[in-house]
């Protein structure tokens, strides 16, 4: 979505952090909220709200646990004063929160109202808004969207919308709120890029483009993430929830047969011709890399590819995933250059949108070489060593890394800059022992005893084998338990 398509933030600015002294921002941030909180204005009051909520994350203040902050200066400026208002407050911070946040102003709430203090009618509506309809804008190479969904206060209409990334697992990357709906729709619609498409959708399908990237950008939100987008984020994902889980249309799975047929029907076309008379074998095995990633999520087809994710994938995937041969580095150009071709006559782009996805090549070319030869992407392809073969399944690998970063995290290179090489057995031992070694077994085990213990979780995790082990790290890790302490206690239980 292009700059211009972008709604422009709220009139009314959730007092946006800027470089100012911590005592100070708090003090001004909280004063907005409470304006906003008097003036009964829904709206505008939760947006305060989420911003105020944010700001240990914008990096604006010392690193801290947000919770306490939360609970420590919302929740305490809130039952400060008793009244209504504080009430309202509270309210607030229990429709947007996270179920810690919610819990403590609860807890806060009943306070109050064991004292007379109740919230006022208009807060009772926070979080509940009424879904109208939705928007989709994306570009004809599948690298982003954008999906905006209008609600209701009563008479008003608002608009929330989310930026998704599509260029590997897709996450929310932006997020706005626009007080007109009128205006985000206009902005939505606007032909202002060559390469942009707009669509109406059902509300159920906007709550299916919409839910998990916005989940997984609220957990990746860093220091380079925008304050609006960090702050209005739970506004966002609390708007979905009112959204009809339900009633989308199906999704089309391709299956390996597709990825297949299409990495066929590209050796077969007259633009693989050359590099099929040069190296059949190198054609192929990158038609397969491209064709799997391209079609690695549901409803996604093989040979879909945009300037984006062609650089994603080459700077990003094939370095951290695949070990190559002389002959595969030495006919990627070529390879890549005709499948490309063909992945935009295969999908019926015009002449404009051919050009533009093309025209990216050189500079990716370029960056290939050290992004391949860095020492960390090479420490990276020693996780899928044994499993990375060309018509892998792509989502199958990442489930298989992300298992196996568990067991061994990605160590740092040597200080001469050598990569490390984990998928040695010897090696990933080596890593354990230099972290479990000071460790003081809690279950009558000997220090040796203990270490060979840690040795066979690892190995378990790992390989996988058996999976039981991994479900139990994972129950743990989902009841709040970190993995070191994960790792230590499964060792500690009887082989």
């Amino acid at each position: 979505m292009s700059k211009k398509t972008r709604p422009r933030r709220h009139p009314v600015p959730a007092s946006a952090p800027g470089r100012e002294d911590p005592g100070n921002l708090v003090e001004r941030m909280v004063g907005s909220l409470w304006r906003a909180v008097a003036a009964g204005d829904l709206l505008r009051a939760e947006l305060e709200a989420a911003t105020c909520m944010a700001l240990p994350r914008v990096g604006q203040l010392a690193p801290g646990d947000a919770q306490a902050f939360i609970s420590k200066v919302l929740v305490k400026e809130a039952i400060r004063q008793p009244s209504a208002d504080g009430a309202a407050m509270l309210r607030l911070l229990m429709a947007l929160g996270s179920p810690a946040t919610k819990r403590s102003a609860s807890q806060a709430l009943g306070q109050l109202t064991e004292a007379g203090m109740y919230p006022p009618d208009w807060v009772t509506g926070a979080g509940k808004a009424i879904p109208v309809q939705a928007w989709r804008r994306y570009d004809v190479f599948g690298d982003d969207e954008a999906i905006a969904v209008t609600f209701r206060y009563g008479d008003a209409e608002h608009g929330v919308v989310g930026q998704i990334d599509l260029t590997g697992i897709p996450v929310a990357v932006a997020v706005g709120v626009a007080t007109s709906a009128a205006s985000l729709i206009e902005a939505i619609n606007r032909e202002d890029d060559p390469f942009d498409r707009t669509e109406q959708i059902d509300l159920a399908e906007a709550r299916r483009h919409l839910e998990a990237p916005l989940a997984r950008g609220d957990e990746q939100a860093g220091a380079g993430a925008s304050v609006d987008t960090v702050a209005y984020l739970p506004v966002a994902r609390s708007r979905v929830r009112r959204l009809p889980a339900e009633g989308a249309a199906a999704v089309p799975v391709f299956t390996a047969a597709d990825r297949a047929a299409a990495v066929d029907d590209f050796l077969k076309s007259p633009l693989a011709a050359d590099v099929v008379a040069a190296d059949e074998d190198t054609a192929r095995f990158w038609a397969e890399v491209l064709t799997g990633y391209s079609s690695r999520l549901p409803g996604e087809p093989p040979g879909q590819v945009g300037p984006r994710k062609l650089a994603h994938l080459l700077l990003g995937h094939v370095p951290n995933t695949f070990d190559l041969s002389v002959e595969q580095r030495q006919h990627l150009e070529p390879v890549v250059t005709a499948w490309t071709g063909w992945s935009a006559e295969h999908r019926g782009l015009d002449e404009a949108a051919t050009a533009r996805l093309t025209e990216s090549l050189p500079q990716v070319f370029a960056r290939f070489g050290p992004a391949y030869d860095d020492p960390e992407a090479v420490t990276a392809r020693g996780y899928l060593a044994d499993l990375a073969v060309s018509d892998a399944d792509v989502s199958g690998l990442a489930t298989q890394v992300a298992r196996r970063v568990f067991a061994v995290p990605l160590p740092v290179s040597a200080s001469d800059g050598t990569p490390v090489q984990v998928s040695d057995p010897a090696v990933r031992r080596a890593l354990t022992q230099d972290e479990f070694g000071a460790c003081t077994p809690h279950a009558g085990l000997t220090q040796e005893e203990f270490l060979v213990a840690v040795h066979r979780v690892i190995a378990e995790l790992w390989d996988d084998d058996p999976q039981e082990t991994f479900q139990a790290a994972r129950r743990m890790f989902a009841s709040g338990a970190d993995r070191h302490d994960i790792i230590h206690t499964l060792a500690e239980r009887p082989a």
